[in-house]
């Protein structure tokens, strides 16, 4: 009997033992991604209720470990192609899988994260993001970014000045200031690089463009007040092993590119240098002055990446730009700087930014992003001396919490610190040379799919100013998908801009007007609404992809600079309010055939409204448009990419005898590149091929130390057709 009871406890035993085997028994997953027969490689795979994941290698293939017995979901996905979602059984022992993915051709289903800071497809995001692929950017063969912006429907590169050629982005119609320029997410781009750095971002860096039209100061804080345009930068891991491409122009513009991507342990690295010069004296409109800027440009890129388990990523980046641009009479050269009989302008540039992400070790997502730019900038406008430095950090720690598997909670916690300082002709001047801020932040925000049709996203910030006290931005957000083919966006929210005029605007340094500070500047504040409708059309064996915004966005404390006294420029917040309301429509049709376009034309009113007086504010077309259209010969391996912009009228700043009017101009590009073997392309580029130049981009040019003298009148392009040719290779 004793014994028959130590058999049944024995065989107790053993069948617990079974069962909790099979609980617990651990297994590896593991398998291939293929697209059109060829590995992927960097595509990411895993299970993500178990918050596992992976990367696939230079072969395709991928390995999970430690995968519980059960059913679970595995996702795989790579930008550009369709999204895989499968349910495997792992049953104690090793799963092996094979997916095939299939290009996205709609290019509905890139992963952006500027509307929401987490990485979603643009179809899933609440938040209306355009993203603009590098293939796009290539498509002008522009060396900087802001001469590729100009072909982006809704964004337009507003030169400031016609004698150094400064410039900034416009959305919808404002300012440049109000654009936020990120950098892989982290706004490292502060007052000085706004106005004079951004021609330092070549494109061969870029992976692409994520655009939001619009306040986006909830997540991002002061500047986003008018959008944002983050800059996504080439991820190593994905990168040739060797690139590089040689340009030159007839204008004498001489562009070299070069990139080393090797990998050193577990970790791939990014090299990256461009340089630019120009040095020829081009005046074609016989107006005394250069039409090009004599420029060069230096600029060194850096970026590292580490994958680590559980999908979790380290990053970091390093930029060092320099640049030495001049303007001016013909006879002008650097020994004149601060010449007061020879007129010119020299900006000297040198820039260093510092940027990193690290996914802290933890089950849940936490992140922490930092970056830090230092900026310094001497520069004679005639014989006007403007020295100035800024130091820019910025830190975010971020928190991610799923609530359930349809809500997910982002909180995090920011700091921002500005240190500006400016010396006017050798003078710091009261009120507006130093400029330091501490800015200390709080976000919130709350994601939920209510169902498959509806998804809904609440957020709010809150940042301390020290001036200023407490300024809240909340953001409400609605996405309503009522097919497969239909998505409906609904957006509103509010931003807010602390100003620094001697640096965000131009004309308060070259010239010969007056500036004159009516008040003490309070913030800028703004309110926006904008509604979103994107329907993909079938049209036989091709697919048509409309997307319509109709946007709303009033300002109020707006500071609006006053041109209407003779010989000055009068700086005050506004009583009143200004509007920038309109309607922007973009078609981008792709076929199986080697054919694309893309058309988008926005159409808006800009005004402001002050003492039941209603105003146009100057440099915003009410007509824009711009297109691109591209065509390859497959069996010559020849591409042809059409580029173009048209500008209707904008009102422009009052001089005598001048016409507050511009014209409606166009300019357009011709791009043809030939592929040969080893990854050998050439091309060639005709530039503003109607020779369409503005005829007086300057203000009594034969008078250029007067107080007639006058550099912003400038709405169209200086440059004339110009042609360019070129060779890039690249090594996988």
């Amino acid at each position: 009997m004793y014994a028959s009871k130590i058999r049944h406890q024995l065989l107790f035993f053993l069948l617990m033992l079974s069962s909790f085997n099979q609980t617990f028994a651990q297994s590896s997953v593991k398998g291939v991604v293929i697209s059109n027969d060829e590995p992927l490689v960097s595509a990411t795979v895993g299970i993500q209720s178990l918050n596992k994941g992976t990367f696939t290698d230079n072969d395709g293939k991928f390995l999970l470990l430690n995968i519980p017995s059960g059913e679970h979901l595995l996702f795989v996905s790579a930008v550009g192609y369709e999204p895989f979602r499968q349910k495997i059984s792992v049953e104690g022992q090793d799963f092996f899988i094979e997916v095939h993915l299939q290009e996205s051709i709609t290019e509905l289903e890139p992963l952006v994260v500027t509307g929401t800071m987490t990485e979603m497809t643009i179809k899933e995001s609440p938040v209306k993001v355009s993203w603009v692929s590098k293939d796009v950017l290539n498509k002008s063969a522009s060396d900087n970014l802001m001469d590729a912006v100009k072909y982006i429907n809704g964004l337009y590169n507003q030169v400031e000045c016609a004698v150094c050629g400064t410039n900034s982005i416009r959305i919808n119609g404002m300012d440049g200031p109000y654009t936020s320029v990120l950098i892989d997410g982290m706004p490292v781009m502060g007052a000085l690089a706004a106005v004079y750095g951004l021609n330092g971002i070549n494109p061969n860096i870029i992976q692409n463009l994520e655009i939001i039209k619009g306040p986006n100061s909830t997540l991002y804080g002061s500047q986003a007040m008018g959008g944002v345009v983050n800059i996504i930068t080439i991820d190593p891991k994905s990168a040739p092993l060797f690139s590089a491409q040689i340009s030159s122009s007839t204008h004498a513009e001489h562009n070299v590119n070069a990139a080393f991507s090797p990998k050193v342990g577990n970790s791939n690295v990014l090299f990256s240098g461009s340089l630019y010069n120009s040095n020829r004296f081009i005046d074609e409109n016989n107006d005394g002055f250069s039409d090009l800027t004599q420029d060069t440009r230096l600029t060194l890129f850096n970026k590292w990446r580490f994958d680590r388990p559980g999908l979790k990523k380290t990053s970091l980046g390093a930029k060092i730009y320099y640049e030495d641009r001049m303007g001016g009479v013909e006879n002008y050269e650097h020994s004149l700087r601060g010449s007061d009989s020879i007129y010119g302008e020299s900006v000297y540039t040198r820039r260093m930014e510092l940027f990193g992400s690290y996914d802290l070790p933890f089950d849940s997502d936490f992140k922490i992003d930092a970056s830090f730019a230092y900026h310094d900038q001497n520069s004679f406008y005639g014989d006007y001396h403007y020295e100035a430095t800024q130091q820019t950090f910025f830190t975010n720690l971020i928190w991610k919490k799923s609530l359930s598997q349809k809500a997910d909670l982002l909180s995090g916690a920011a700091i921002r610190y500005d240190a500006l300082d400016q010396v006017f002709n050798e003078q710091i001047l009261a009120g507006g040379s130093a400029d330091n801020h501490f800015v200390p932040g709080l976000f919130l925000q709350f994601d939920h799919i209510l169902n498959e049709t509806f998804r809904t996203l609440l957020g709010i910030r809150a940042d301390q100013h020290e001036e200023h006290g407490i300024i809240f931005s909340p953001r409400f957000n609605v996405k309503v998908k009522p097919g497969s083919h239909t998505t409906f966006r609904l957006n509103t929210g509010t931003g807010f801009r602390i100003v620094n005029l001697f640096t965000e605007e131009h004309e308060a340094l070259t010239g010969s007007r007056q500036v004159v500070i009516a008040e003490s500047l309070e913030p800028e504040r703004s309110h926006n609404i904008a509604v979103n409708l994107n329907q993909i059309i079938d049209i036989g064996p091709s697919i048509l992809n409309a997307d319509l915004d109709v946007f709303y966005t009033k300002f109020s404390n707006q500071i609006i600079p006053d041109y209407s006294t003779p010989n000055q420029i009068i700086y005050s917040n506004l009583d009143g309010h200004s509007v920038s309301r309109g309607i922007s429509l973009n078609l981008a049709h792709n076929f199986i055939a080697p054919f694309t376009y893309m058309i988008g034309i926005t159409v808006q009113d800009v005004y402001s409204a002050d003492n039941n007086t209603v105003e146009k504010l100057p440099f915003s077309p009410r007509f824009s448009a711009v297109f691109n259209a591209t065509y390859t010969f497959t069996k010559a391996a020849v591409t042809l990419d059409y580029t173009g912009r048209l500008t209707g009228k904008m009102l422009l700043p009052e001089y005598p005898n001048k016409s507050r009017y511009s014209d409606t101009f166009t300019e357009q590009n011709l791009k043809v590149s030939k592929t040969l073997k080893n990854e050998i392309k050439l091309f060639a580029v005709a530039k503003n091929i109607f020779d369409y130049t503005q005829k007086d981009p300057i203000i009594a040019p034969d008078r250029p130390f007067s107080n007639d003298f006058a550099t912003d009148y400038v709405f169209g392009p200086i440059q004339g057709r110009r042609f360019m040719a070129g060779i890039s290779f690249s090594v996988k």
